[in-house]
């Protein structure tokens, strides 16, 4: 076995057998990706998802303007890339950039997709990381549309934490949908606190 705790993160998820995992592994691509590299820009073929062995990787839009706007931060362990645009088979809108050197295991979707005739404990993974996906994007909704600025910051931190003096925080101003200068003023009035 390859990747052994891979294997043990998955079986949290969904009851794999190892025969059913070797299959999967001998699908899956290791790549190692430096520090400001791209995994992925926009106008790319939305072929792959992967999962972080290690690193940091932000997932990001641009408008018109080319101003950045900041989907997610992921890290070791977490599963990466354009799952909207896998599904809808149109190019990628999404860039998603290395922010440390950083390894990650790809598989094509075209390749994943015939696992689920193969086994049915592919079929229960496909729904547990929809359901992660779809409530990781209901609470991320949620907390635009209810929470305040300073709330989002705090909800940050509890989440994003470890993240924290790695990126930049205009990069976590973006994210929280403010301006640098509005984060600013978030962070001196927690600091008087």
């Amino acid at each position: 076995m390859k990747y052994p705790q891979l294997y043990e993160q998955f079986n949290q998820w969904a009851k794999i057998p190892v025969e059913q995992w070797t299959i999967f592994e001998e699908k899956l691509a290791e790549r190692s990706v430096s520090k400001g590299e791209y995994l992925l820009q926009a106008g790319d073929k939305a072929l792959e998802f992967g999962i972080i062995l290690n690193g940091i990787f932000r997932l990001y839009y641009t408008d018109k303007k080319g101003k950045e706007q900041i989907k997610a931060f992921r890290r070791d362990g977490e599963l990466l890339g354009p799952y909207a645009e896998i599904l809808l088979r149109i190019p990628s809108r999404t860039y998603i950039q290395a922010m440390e050197n950083s390894r990650v295991v790809l598989i094509n979707n075209d390749d994943f997709l015939p696992l689920y005739e193969k086994h049915s404990c592919w079929l229960t993974m496909g729904r547990l990381v929809a359901e992660k996906h779809f409530l990781a994007k209901e609470q991320r909704e949620f907390e635009f549309l209810q929470l305040n600025v300073m709330e989002r910051y705090k909800k940050f931190c509890e989440e994003h934490g470890p993240l924290i003096g790695k990126i930049p925080q205009h990069q976590i101003a973006s994210y929280l949908g403010i301006t640098p200068v509005a984060l600013s003023r978030v962070l001196s009035k927690s600091r008087k606190k």
